[in-house]
């Protein structure tokens, strides 16, 4: 696992990651993912809060990636 100066490794993988929409596409699944484990990497704690933003994020990209 790549870890970074903060100390803190990468979390999730699409697997382990707590997802509470079924509906996402893999491909925001695994932006999410992401997100999720650059946010905790930065020091975001562990957490709905975490999981809720990377998940919005994610969407947002996709929402622009989409045009």
């Amino acid at each position: 696992m790549k870890s970074n100066i903060s100390g803190r490794e990468k979390k999730w993988n699409v697997r382990n990651f707590p997802f509470d929409d079924g509906t996402l596409t893999p491909i925001v699944q695994e932006k999410a993912v992401e997100i999720a484990n650059r946010l905790y990497e930065e020091g975001m704690s562990e957490g709905k809060a975490l999981y809720e933003r990377a998940v919005k994020e994610a969407k947002e990209w996709f929402l622009e990636m989409e045009g």
